[in-house]
């Protein structure tokens, strides 16, 4: 990420207020959940793009561009790849005493939601306490 101007680390936060707004009412889902909608989307770091400059489209333009970057996201996981890693994660959040949410962060923390996906091939031949196992000792080695 370049160094921005005073400008630009000002007009961010406000795109992103009015975005989350945006969301919300396009989605009809809480502010929380519309910030969380932006967090989560590669488009968002992408707003601090110095060469780029995202922060100059509407809020309706980068609206449509969060939702295409949320498609492409979604296009490049075979159904059967993703049907398995929200098994994971359901499981590890069961296992762990977690809310869905919680162990959905922790995966993105950690990357583990990429480790299961680029190790579908091998890891959904395995056990459930396995896969478990698994997960948890990657999820360990990140944290150190």
């Amino acid at each position: 990420m370049l160094i921005m101007g005073v400008y630009e680390n000002n007009i961010i936060p406000i795109k992103i207020s009015h975005l989350a707004e945006y969301v919300a009412k396009m989605k009809r889902i809480s502010l929380d959940d519309a910030l969380v909608y932006i967090y989560v989307n590669p488009m968002y770091e992408r707003l601090y793009d110095e060469k780029a400059k995202w922060w100059y489209l509407s809020t309706e333009a980068l609206y449509n561009e969060f939702e295409m970057w949320r498609n492409r996201q979604r296009a490049d996981v075979p159904k059967e790849v993703f049907e398995f890693y929200t098994y994971c994660l359901e499981n590890y959040a069961t296992h762990k005493h977690l809310s869905g949410m919680s162990a959905w962060v922790l995966f993105k923390e950690s990357g583990a939601d990429v480790y299961i996906i680029d190790n579908y091939d091998l890891l959904h031949t395995q056990g459930l306490e396995y896969i478990l196992d698994d997960i948890q000792r990657y999820i360990n080695k990140r944290k150190k």
